[in-house]
């Protein structure tokens, strides 16, 4: 062992220095462990991302469907969720890996690439320096000799004429010498000349010659490139397939789940069941508080305040709480009263107010016959839609869909899935396409293929959103370029879960889109089913139909009388949902 290397032993060992080796071992440790800990953060990032994905999914599903589920089943299916977002997490942390290792690789090489280039050309510069010095000392010694034979060729003119005898004899030398000095010129600029050709000859050839291999070179990396870039294109192929695979076992467990509810459904009874089943939720809080406002109680001006409360609470109006009351104190005031002689004047009242608005979707006969579906996000008017158009289908009507929600891809995928369903085409444009030229060509296109009716979806917009609104307003006016009186039917699709808030909506579509009827859905999953009471004694706008499910016949003609029976609690109390099954 060296001195040198014995002294480092020695400090090393005394001061506790180490070597470099052991510094790159170790910092190459630390930075394995940084990169194990960011994989082990991003896995279990992305697992709980698509732990919550699947367990939103579930309880959609569950929301959609009314179904409830043991803490025994809910707790396998937690696990099985967790155990799939883990594997998911898994093999998306592997992709990313591998994507970020042939990053790397391909980085490396170009980074190669980039260093033989550097070099090949600093040795092909070094190359023609030192042919230059080459040629640069060739061309000094030539020139020296040239000296050197024309300093000899003086000395032998002078010599020459030095021994000349006479001026004849000096002058005919001198012509003879002037005349071999020329020939000896032209003799060297003829070699000189032929010279530099063959240099530049040369020249080309090396150069034809660097240019070949650097274009081999260039040729060979973008080979190396396209196979890596096809390999990669084949991993995110094949997560592609996996994918869609996924998602095509999620619509068929879906599907599963909505076939089994419909045949539940269609075990529970006719139109005046279901829609009593529906309006359970506005129905029991408002029948229980009557119930006991009214044990054993006298209808005084308290009662009737009281009552009134009641119903504006429970979402019916103003208007139709005081009809109630002063129907009632007309002949029971100062009298006891029962709840079921007030839920009996509460469906009086409501029959009263929405007979007239009873109003079935009627086609006018215009061809094509234009129906422009609005309102705001979630309010179900894609799903409405499709609805209408199996309907119209299956009464032998040709339907042509346009997909005018243009803001988001699920609403058109969600179109075209209805679309299938009632063997409609749909007129659609890529994501962000401009709307009213949409419409332009759809409604174009129902006219020259001669088609029935043309059903417009829009995008869902907030009431107080004055530019989505503007955007709408441009809708009817393209439509209206075509027609005058088009579109034909204008249809605000309400969500019967905002409550009062249908109120403002119902106001500002009105003022934009001119609508024409309305469709009220969702009345199987709210408390607030008498906003539609409330609705009609505000703006009196014919009801098409009612929605109380998800099935295509959930979508019923709009029927006042058993509306006002199942709202006011009265079916339930004569029994009449009984009869109906």
């Amino acid at each position: 062992m060296s001195d040198e290397k014995k002294k480092k032993g020695f400090f090393a060992r005394k001061f506790g220095l180490k070597s470099k080796d052991e510094k790159r071992a170790e910092e190459a440790a630390k930075r394995a462990a940084a990169q194990q800990r960011v994989d082990e953060e991003m896995a279990a990032r992305m697992s709980a991302i698509n732990a919550a994905a699947l367990k939103s999914a579930r309880e959609q599903d569950q929301k959609e469907t009314g179904a409830g589920l043991s803490d025994d089943e809910a707790a396998r299916l937690e696990t099985e969720e967790k155990a799939k977002a883990e594997e998911q997490a898994r093999k998306d942390v592997e992709a990313a890996k591998k994507l970020a290792a042939e990053k790397r690789a391909k980085e490396l090489e170009a980074k190669r690439l980039a260093e033989e280039e550097a070099a090949f050309k600093k040795a092909d510069a070094a190359r023609k320096a030192k042919e230059t010095k080459a040629r640069a000392e060739q061309q000094a010694r030539e020139a020296q000799e040239k000296t050197e034979r024309e300093a000899a060729r003086k000395a032998e003119e002078a010599a020459a004429l030095k021994a000349a005898k006479d001026a004849q004899a000096a002058a005919a030398l001198k012509d003879k010498l002037a005349a071999e000095a020329k020939a000896r010129q032209e003799a060297e600029e003829e070699a000189a000349r032929l010279k530099a050709e063959e240099q530049a000859r040369r020249d080309a050839d090396a150069e034809a010659g660097r240019k070949a291999e650097l274009e081999a070179r260039k040729q060979a990396a973008a080979a190396q490139a396209a196979k890596e870039a096809a390999a990669l294109e084949a991993a995110r192929t094949a997560k592609a397939a996996e994918d869609t695979r996924l998602a095509e076992e999620l619509a068929a467990q879906r599907a599963k789940q909505a076939e089994d509810r419909e045949a539940r459904e269609a075990r529970e009874g006719g139109f005046l069941t279901r829609i009593s089943k529906g309006l359970s939720k506005s129905t029991s809080q408002m029948s229980a508080n009557m119930t006991a406002l009214f044990n054993k109680r006298k209808l005084d001006d308290e009662a009737i305040q009281d009552l009134e409360d009641l119903l504006i609470a429970s979402d019916l109006g103003v208007g139709p709480a005081m009809k109630v009351s002063q129907k009632l104190a007309k002949d029971r005031f100062d009298k006891q009263v029962t709840d079921t002689e007030v839920k009996i004047a509460l469906a009086d009242v409501i029959s009263e107010i929405l007979t007239p608005l009873e109003k079935p979707l009627t086609l006018k006969g215009a061809k094509p016959e234009i129906l422009l579906f609005v309102g705001v996000n979630g309010s179900g008017k894609t799903t409405t839609l499709g609805k209408l158009a199996k309907q119209y289908r299956g009464q032998g009507k040709r339907v042509l869909l346009c997909a005018g929600d243009t803001f988001r891809a699920a609403a058109v995928e969600q179109l075209k899935v209805w679309g299938e369903r009632a063997d409609a085409p749909v007129v659609s444009g890529t994501l962000g396409t401009d709307a009213a030229g949409l419409v332009y060509d759809a409604v174009q296109k129902a006219k020259d293929e001669n088609y029935d009716i043309l059903m417009i979806d829009t995008a869902g917009r907030l009431q107080n959103r004055t530019e989505l609104m503007d955007e709408l307003a441009k809708v009817v006016r393209v439509i209206q370029k075509h027609a005058d009186s088009a579109p034909h039917h204008s249809i605000l699709v309400l969500d019967a879960t905002v409550g009062q808030n249908a109120l403002l909506q119902t106001e500002a579509f009105q003022k934009t889109a001119g609508v024409t009827g309305l469709i009220m859905t969702k009345l199987d999953g709210t408390a607030k089913g008498g906003v539609l009471v409330a609705l009609s004694d505000k703006f009196g706008l014919p009801i098409h139909a009612i929605g109380i499910g998800e099935r295509i016949e959930d979508l019923e003609n709009f029927s006042a009388p058993v509306f006002a029976a199942a709202l006011s609690g009265i079916a339930a109390e004569l029994g009449a949902g009984d009869e109906a099954a």
